[in-house]
């Protein structure tokens, strides 16, 4: 069983399944590309490699472009449609396990349509779908628990990553405003680590690439809140589990946690937990004189 490329696809190219159910293609579209709305017996993971278009699910049209993940569990309808100018190219995993396989996907097979398109997630993905490109154009004896294997990681990880990086709703913008809602949500995540830095706001949305208005717009629209409501309760959570778990001093937490000064800190604390750090630490350590999850 060797991959399947096709690079002047017309119409929608098919998978072709070796025993054990794992099938990777390359598609480039040409000019004049067609794809009726169709659903297959099996789930399938894609990577935009080029091109601009829209992935049409449940009569949404969802745009997309390099570098977005497109997911689709078993029996979905959908359908692509090309931006005239700039055909689409993609890698497409398609995945029908059977038997004692199957019972290993099932945890983490896809129940649903998703695109994606979170930077840090592709990077991840795409090594795994180039060693099962590879393994499966040389088909050698180890090939399939190769292309098995990878396959396992790569639904793993978009299991794990769901409930963040799936969950998409950017149905109805232009492509430019889906590029830059990505960006954005990049940044958001990348602030579970660095909450602490002291970068502004005009610096953030210059290092992204948009106005500081549309990077405060994007910014609400991705994460619920403002980015400095957002900061700061990461900060005080952080806060909390220093005071919970560590004999720093409260002047050494708030400068940890990127608090400007000591006032700022305890302002911040009061309003959330009702009483001084000193006093959250102390109450929380009462009982069995062991430090508890907060």
């Amino acid at each position: 069983m060797k991959a399947i490329i096709n690079l002047s696809a017309k119409e929608p190219v098919l998978p072709e399944f070796p025993l054990y159910g794992i099938c990777i293609l390359e598609s480039r579209h040409v000019r004049g590309f067609e794809m009726p709305a169709s659903r297959y017996d099996f789930f399938e993971v894609m990577l935009i490699l080029d091109g601009e278009g829209w992935v049409v699910n449940r009569k949404v049209r969802h745009p997309v472009q390099k570098g977005d993940l497109v997911i689709v569990a078993k029996g979905e309808a959908y359908f692509y449609e090309d931006h005239d100018a700039l055909p689409l190219a993609m890698l497409c995993l398609c995945v029908a396990p059977k038997g004692e396989l199957a019972a290993l996907f099932a945890p983490i097979q896809p129940r649903r349509f998703a695109v994606a398109r979170s930077f840090p997630l592709t990077h991840e993905i795409t090594p795994h779908l180039r060693t099962i490109l590879y393994e499966q154009s040389r088909n050698a004896a180890t090939s399939s628990a190769i292309v098995t294997a990878h396959t396992l990681l790569i639904f793993s990880k978009l299991s794990r990553r769901g409930d963040l990086n799936l969950k998409e709703d950017d149905c109805g913008f232009s492509h430019t405003e889906v590029q830059l809602l990505a960006r954005v949500r990049d940044y958001v995540e990348k602030l579970e680590t660095n909450f602490h830095d002291a970068e502004t706001i005009q610096s953030a949305a210059e290092r992204l690439g948009m106005s500081p208005r549309s990077f405060t717009d994007y910014f609400r629209r991705v994460a619920g809140t403002t980015r400095h409501q957002y900061i700061q309760k990461l900060r005080l959570r952080q806060a909390r589990h220093l005071l919970a778990y560590t004999e720093e001093s409260v002047t050494s937490i708030a400068f940890a946690c990127g608090f400007e000064d000591l006032s700022t800190f305890f302002r911040a604390f009061r309003i959330e937990e009702k009483m001084t750090p000193a006093q959250w630490r102390k109450n929380h350590r009462e009982g069995d004189g062991q430090p508890q999850s907060t």
